[in-house]
Parts: structure tokens; C-alpha cells; sequence
């Protein structure tokens, strides 16, 4: 009998960890369709656009968060961006390919292209002392995704 109240007991406050927990599982939020290794917090901000507000909450719980502590504070984070790719799989990422070829990144002097052998799209995102602050992987992202991002987050 006490093991079955203790158990009961255990239960439920792993229960309320759970409910009151602000972040999801890596696991749990793929299974919630969302990719937390490429969703930025600012960005669940724009399921209201498209009436699923309802899915913001969990967007909030599965995202990233930018460094500055504050997604919605408009300023500049990064001092340059470096995309680095190997060009070679520009057929499973045509819409990185589209975004290099195009003017896009004119519009950004500060953001550059390199390639890299055999490497997935990572955009690496560095500060004012010229230190790698962070690293997204951008596979998943589409051109306007990836200029809406520069033009957040990029010192022009």
C-alpha cells in the first residue's frame, strides 16, 4: 500500500513539472509539428497572420531564443553573417541556392557566402569583436525567411 500511494504521489508531481514546465522536449515538440533546432521565437509571432494563434503557445515552448534576451526588441544583434554550404547540395536546398544567386545579398554588406566541402547550410552569425555568437541551421528556411532574419537581426 505505500508504494502505491507513493507512486500516486510521484506521479503527480511529476504531473505538475510537466504542466508547469515553459519549455517542451526536443521530441515533444516534433511531435507537436515544430523543429526546435531551427525555430526562432520571433517567428511564432507570425502564426497570428495566418489565424493559428492557438499554436503560439507551444511555438513559445519549442523555440530558440535569440541572445539579447528580448525577441521583440528591434536592434542590431550581429555585426556580419557568414552562410556556409558546400554548393554541391544546392539541389536538396534550391531555396538557398535561390537566395545566393540572387541580389538578395547585396542588400547586405556585412552577410557573405562561403562554401564549405560537404556541409549542411549553417548560417553563422558573429559580433561586434568578430566572435561566432551563434549558429543556425538553415535548412528549412526559404528565401524570404532567410532575408526577413538578415534584415531583423543584421547590422546593415
Amino acid at each position: 500500500m505505500c508504494n502505491t500511494k507513493f507512486l500516486a504521489i510521484f506521479c503527480s508531481l511529476l504531473s505538475i513539472t510537466f504542466v508547469t514546465s515553459d519549455l517542451l522536449s526536443s521530441i515533444d515538440c516534433l511531435n507537436r509539428g515544430f523543429s526546435s533546432d531551427n525555430l526562432l521565437c520571433s517567428n511564432c509571432h507570425d502564426l497570428k497572420q495566418f489565424k493559428l494563434n492557438e499554436l503560439e503557445n507551444t511555438c513559445q515552448q519549442c523555440c530558440t531564443h535569440t541572445d539579447n534576451g528580448d525577441d521583440d526588441e528591434k536592434g542590431i544583434k550581429y555585426s556580419r553573417a557568414v552562410l556556409t554550404v558546400c554548393t554541391c547540395k544546392f539541389g536538396r536546398y534550391p531555396q538557398i541556392e535561390a537566395f545566393i544567386k540572387s541580389n538578395r545579398p547585396k542588400q547586405f554588406p556585412t552577410f557573405s557566402f562561403k562554401h564549405v566541402p560537404g556541409a549542411e547550410p549553417v548560417l553563422h552569425l558573429y559580433n561586434d569583436k568578430d566572435e561566432n555568437v551563434q549558429s543556425l541551421g538553415i535548412e528549412k528556411w526559404d528565401t524570404d525567411t532567410l532575408t526577413a532574419f538578415l534584415e531583423e537581426n543584421l547590422q546593415v
